[in-house]
């Protein structure tokens, strides 16, 4: 039986930064009644009236959704309003309901990464539009030599020591301690009042704002001292994020080509584009949901096509002026499958069972094929 709250914690700091989301977002907990065991979690795109009580009838404890259940604080619950009716129906039913967005967009293996994964290309290490920026902290920790595996292990397992496609990165410098114990000390080494000195290294590493709690109580807790001694010193070279990924392709292709790669992949049959062809090429954009307003940012990179949802007359217009083909693919087309992911890595985790719901369709097309 796992918890809800290691759930949650898993995903607002380990996997999906919430600290990162956009400021006029609001993931997070929609409806919460407190840490409880969970035995089968849902997810969906969004929490609809139905799926919420699909999931309440098949069991489920907790429903993960993209989409927000409420895009604002609220000062109170009225059963005349259809979301605050779904809450309602929620709690009644033990369901608790969470929400990552744009935190989940912006996440290493968010979103954006997944489509990039089920077409087959290489991401390259840029950001399409920058959001913002992460605090960087080094820290420095001096322990006793034998216990320098013991330690670094644990904050790296909390945390520290990622750069960006490596893991358990740091430095290591050997040196001496000196301390003498006081007579309300209970040191692990030595005696009170007399100088002790003790063969020492000293473990460099960084650790980004986040993991920054969870890193240093790991290292108080695997420290043989009483009192460790460590600094954390904030860097300068803080770490951007933002929306959006940029993919390299293995060749040319043209744009015809491009879009059955996409129509098969993703099991995506109707696409728009605001381009009827242009010249082949070998790199795109892609930016997942409703991404057209970053054509700009495309345009700015020197790419020509980007691939996103919920294209707008004068958008389409503006980016075929500038030569951006902007291929629109669906809002709800291009988010609704990474749920599928999403389930896979959780129940990978914490070794529960997940049932993802589909909406129905919310856009349906009419005319011949």
């Amino acid at each position: 039986m796992v918890r809800s709250s290691q759930i949650i914690d898993f995903l607002e700091h380990s996997f999906a930064d919430i600290s990162r989301q956009s400021q006029w977002d609001f993931s997070g907990k929609q409806v919460f009644t407190g840490d409880k065991n969970v035995s089968k979690i849902a997810l969906s795109l969004d929490a609809s009236k139905t799926i919420i009580e699909q999931a309440i009838n098949e069991g489920c404890g907790l429903l993960i959704t993209h989409h927000p259940l409420f895009f604002r604080n609220r000062k109170g619950l009225n059963i005349d309003n259809l979301d605050d009716e779904k809450a309602i129906i929620a709690i009644k039913g033990n369901l608790d309901i969470i929400s990552y967005h744009t935190n989940l967009d912006i996440a290493e293996e968010g979103t954006n990464y997944y489509i990039c994964k089920l077409l087959g290309f290489d991401i390259e290490n840029d950001i399409l539009s920058i959001d913002g920026t992460a605090s960087v902290y080094k820290l420095a920790v001096f322990v006793p030599y034998d216990y320098k595996d013991q330690v670094f292990n644990a904050i790296t397992y909390a945390g520290a020591g990622s750069i960006g496609n490596y893991s358990a990165c740091g430095f290591i410098a050997e040196g001496a301690g000196l301390f003498t114990p006081n007579a309300k000390a209970k040191p692990f080494i030595g005696n009170t009042d007399e100088p002790e000195i003790v063969d020492e290294v000293k473990i460099e590493t960084i650790v980004y704002k986040k993991d920054l709690s969870k890193v240093i109580k790991a290292l108080k807790e695997s420290h043989p001292y009483e009192e460790p001694a460590f600094d954390i010193i904030e860097l300068v070279n803080s770490q951007e994020y933002g929306f959006g990924k940029i993919c390299s392709m293995d060749r040319k292709y043209t744009l015809r080509e491009f879009i059955s790669i996409i129509q098969n992949k993703l099991n995506i049959k109707h696409l728009r584009t605001n381009m009827k062809d242009i010249e082949p090429f070998d790199k795109f954009a892609v930016c997942t949901g409703s991404g057209a307003s970053l054509w700009k940012d495309v345009n700015n990179k020197g790419i020509k096509v980007f691939l996103t949802g919920d294209l707008k007359y004068h958008e389409a217009m503006d980016a075929m002026d500038n030569g951006v083909c902007i291929i629109d693919a669906g809002h709800q087309e291009t988010e609704e499958i990474y749920m599928n992911y999403l389930s896979e890595i959780l129940k990978n985790k914490f070794k529960i069972e997940t049932k993802v719901y589909k909406q129905n369709t919310q856009i349906h097309y009419w005319g011949h094929d």
